[in-house]
């Protein structure tokens, strides 16, 4: 009886609460008529009769400032959002008036990366946030689609700490390491857009999918980062070098038959977004204060990890995290001109074994 019982409070609390009272107004950039419809992937797409925001660079622009200004001010309302909208926040879904970012988030400056996508209508964007104390910063990810001058997509991800993804963070070192990728040489050679769709498609593919046997040149000096940390190769015990390893066209890289891709293609820029979801395993990692992320499609990089941790064991005097099944929500991000791949960026938001992405359903 107890179940049921608070199972029927529960009902009655949501019953109980009166409907809110509607008030017609227009949510649009513009005061015009709107008229939504479903596209053939359930998301939900807006006509307009004015220009279309999501073609142009400057209104996408504005669009994520919108955004961005709309979590400082708390004020959720004032965004332009399609008359059904998906919204998801560290992979759960919510209207925006109940999430974090609009409760917490108390400065929120220029994004330090910003791809725009004036085909498909969506910008992703990157930067530090402060939530109550500049001291301490965050880091705000996002992604937005547009259709017409309406928000119809927004998935936002807000990392504050290397525990949610996995092992890398640096909100010091993200303004420095991404304005190089804002700054590309103006006498570059432009990719294509089928070039950059190749690499998306490639990014996460199966052995059994042809796309896997895409060949991609790597610059030499091509920034790899995690959540603005320049990766480095720690070595054994913390051993090792501390310069910034380069890219690696991932043969080693974690597979995912169904991966999202081309969410973001920015050809001016050479940008591509393609998410993945990743299982794998929370593992110790050198010292009693770090734990490491690392995929169950890395089998020797787990091994070698549960042969320290037996070393370790052996000596009997080091605390360390039972190894613990975890999901990584990843949104990664390529660049790629002159026909070189120049940057790549594994973000990973982490969540419990088994899950997987509301953007999938």
């Amino acid at each position: 009886m107890l179940v049921s019982t608070v199972a029927a409070v529960l009902m009655l609390a949501v019953a109980a609460s009166a409907m809110p009272a509607i008030t017609a107004k227009s949510n649009n950039c513009k005061s015009h008529e709107s008229h939504v419809h479903t596209s053939n992937n359930g998301s939900a797409t807006t006509n307009t009769s004015d220009s279309n925001c999501s073609s142009s660079r400057q209104c996408m622009t504005d669009m994520v400032s919108k955004i961005l200004n709309s979590m400082v001010a708390h004020t959720p309302d004032t965004l332009p959002l399609a008359k059904i909208y998906r919204a998801t926040e560290n992979s759960h879904p919510a209207a925006l008036g109940m999430m974090t970012s609009w409760r917490t988030i108390t400065k929120a400056g220029t994004p330090s990366i910003l791809a725009i996508d004036t085909t498909n209508g969506t910008a992703y964007f990157a930067l530090d946030i402060s939530e109550g104390s500049d001291s301490i910063q965050n880091i705000l990810r996002g992604r937005v689609k547009v259709v017409g001058q309406n928000i119809t997509e927004l998935e936002l991800f807000i990392n504050r700490f290397r525990g949610d993804h996995g092992f890398s963070f640096s909100s010091q070192e993200l303004p420095a390491n991404y304005k190089d990728l804002m700054n590309p040489p103006t006498n570059r050679t432009k990719p294509s857009r089928a070039d950059l769709e190749a690499i998306s498609a490639a990014l996460f593919a199966e052995s059994s999918n042809p796309a896997s046997n895409t060949s991609v040149a790597i610059a030499d000096d091509c920034q790899f980062t995690e959540l603005g940390w320049k990766v480095i190769d720690t070595g054994n015990y913390g051993n090792a070098s501390s310069a910034a390893l380069g890219c690696i066209w991932p043969s080693d890289h974690p597979t995912d038959a169904n991966a999202r891709t081309n969410l973001v293609i920015d050809e001016e820029l050479g940008f591509v977004i393609t998410s993945g979801i990743v299982p794998g395993k929370v593992f110790p990692y050198a010292n009693i204060t770090e734990s490491a992320f690392i995929p169950d499609h890395m089998v020797a990089a787990q091994e070698a990890q549960l042969a320290w941790m037996a070393e370790m064991i052996e000596l009997g005097e080091v605390p360390m995290l039972e190894p613990t099944g975890a999901t990584g929500d990843t949104l990664e991000l390529l660049q790629f001109y002159d026909d070189e791949l120049q940057a790549m960026q594994i973000n990973v938001y982490l969540s419990g074994p088994g899950m997987t992405s509301p953007w999938l359903s």
